[in-house]
């Protein structure tokens, strides 16, 4: 009876033991495969984020004081296949005088941006410098003399 219960008990050792060793094999690779698919996630996110940022195109197309109104409109073209949302900002003897925000611009549009300088009028011969800036940090300027 003893030599059949030494028998015995390597083998149940060895049973157990490749339990553990698949039950420990099968977290590692669910993590790694997790971790991987985050990782890869993570990457192509990034690449499509650089992606639109270079396939993103606009300009200032034209720029109008109205005197009447005391607002500067400026009209930003997208010229690109991704939508543009973008900051005006308007500087005016070296400083910002005015600036507007969050304008979505679709593909293929123009918008206008109205800017008013109700509380700072422009005067003739005033050199305004427009400055549009995208939510991904590409960026066009525009020189406007007052009339």
């Amino acid at each position: 009876m003893s030599v059949k219960r030494r028998a015995l008990s390597p083998v149940i050792a060895t049973v157990i033991l490749s339990g553990v060793v698949l039950a420990v094999g099968g977290a590692i690779w669910s993590y790694s495969l997790g971790a991987a698919t985050v990782t890869a996630d993570s990457y192509i996110s990034d690449t499509m984020a650089l992606l639109y940022e270079l396939q993103e195109r606009f300009d200032v197309e034209h720029i109008v004081y109205d005197s009447t109104n005391l607002s500067l409109k400026v009209w930003v073209y997208n010229y690109g296949e991704v939508n543009v949302t973008v900051d005006v900002y308007v500087t005016l003897n070296a400083t910002v005088v005015e600036s507007s925000d969050n304008h979505l611009i679709p593909a293929y549009n123009t918008t206008k941006v109205k800017i008013d300088f109700s509380a700072n009028p422009l005067q003739s011969q005033d050199q305004v410098a427009v400055k549009v800036y995208s939510r991904r940090q590409n960026v066009a300027y525009q020189t406007y003399y007052v009339p």
